[in-house]
């Protein structure tokens, strides 16, 4: 195997992130940033299996030059051969521990090849191999694995890098899309991937009442995907009439940013708006971890956990403590809203 030291005048690099979900590429936002900021070019192409919705979050990042979608599948996976031997990668960068794509690294001609280095016939296809990681790290772990990984190849990381990058002319148009709108602007980010940790309808629905009574007014903005409507429509039945109720249901992740960077106040299961909102870091961010663990990645956010320690149900979560967390935790007073 080569052992020799990097030289960095070469041209294009590829980092592969192999991962589907927004928490995912959130958790690696520092990773693309810091190889960027080494490359010799100053950006990265990134390959991932999902374009819709995750390319979202790069649209206006320089840090990334280009974004291709990479085959899972067997015959997937001989397709990214070609395309990435074509494209002409002096180096790749895995941001995982696969087999299958460190050899597709390989075939596809990339001359210095980097990953994890999880099994042995993984590392016989990569260049230079000094990380051992743990095989499979708890979801609270995941950024600090990359984080290793980088500090293995004494890659520096970045002050700001896990921050998504969004020019301020989309984030003004955001803010003109919903200026209208009373103040204090409230998001709640109502879904998750896995359907123990969604928060109850009536729940939500309660503690935007309380906060509406807190503030005196405001917009409350229901926030998810499509699968998530069915729920923001019982929750805002559930508000006082006259509640001014947005939903953000679908949107493009760039809006949805936009949203956050401008809001008040987040609240939000554990999910991938939550880690969005979390990493924009622009308002107080408020997680609800009723069923699952803290993601202590994220140091600026506020964790709201049972009493009692995790239980198998959001429901022991109750409105009651939420608002007791969000008014003696957050460091703001939500009629002094952003202007």
């Amino acid at each position: 195997m080569e052992d020799k030291e990097y030289s960095f005048h070469r041209d294009r690099w590829l980092v592969v992130q192999k991962f589907r979900a927004i928490g995912d590429a959130i958790f690696h936002m520092h990773a693309f940033h810091a190889i960027a900021a080494i490359a010799p070019r100053k950006c990265i192409t990134l390959a991932i299996p999902n374009l819709d919705p995750v390319a979202d979050l790069f649209i206006d990042d320089p840090a990334i030059e280009n974004i291709i979608k990479i085959g899972r599948r067997t015959t997937g996976r001989l397709k990214n051969v070609s395309l990435l031997a074509k494209e002409h990668f002096a180096r790749g960068w895995l941001l995982g521990g696969s087999r299958s794509y460190a050899y597709t690294f390989l075939l596809a001609g990339i001359k210095e090849r980097l990953a994890y280095g999880d099994g042995w016939l993984q590392r016989q296809a990569l260049t230079r191999s000094l990380y051992r990681p743990m095989a499979f790290p708890l979801p609270t772990k995941v950024a600090e694995k990359s984080w290793s990984f980088l500090e293995a190849h004494k890659i520096p990381r970045l002050p700001d890098g896990q921050k998504p990058v969004f020019s301020a002319h989309r984030l003004q148009c955001v803010f003109q899309q919903y200026a209208h709108l009373p103040r204090p602007w409230i998001a709640f980010g109502i879904g998750a991937s896995a359907l123990e940790r969604h928060w109850p309808s009536a729940c939500w629905s309660a503690l935007a009442e309380s906060l509406f009574q807190q503030c005196g007014a405001g917009t409350l903005f229901l926030c998810g995907g499509w699968q998530d409507l069915v729920s923001a429509r019982q929750i805002a039945a559930m508000l006082h009439p006259g509640a001014t109720v947005a939903y953000v249901i679908g949107e493009h992740l760039s809006t949805v940013a936009g949203l956050f960077h401008h809001a008040d106040l987040f609240v939000g299961n554990d999910s991938g708006l939550f880690n969005l909102a979390g990493a924009i870091n622009a308002s107080p961010v408020v997680g609800l971890f009723g069923v699952s663990p803290v993601l202590t990645y994220l140091p600026h956010i506020i964790p709201v956990v049972p009493q009692e320690g995790m239980t198998l149900s959001m429901g022991s979560l109750t409105p009651t403590y939420v608002l007791e967390t969000i008014l003696n935790r957050c460091q703001i007073t939500l009629n002094n809203a952003k202007q």
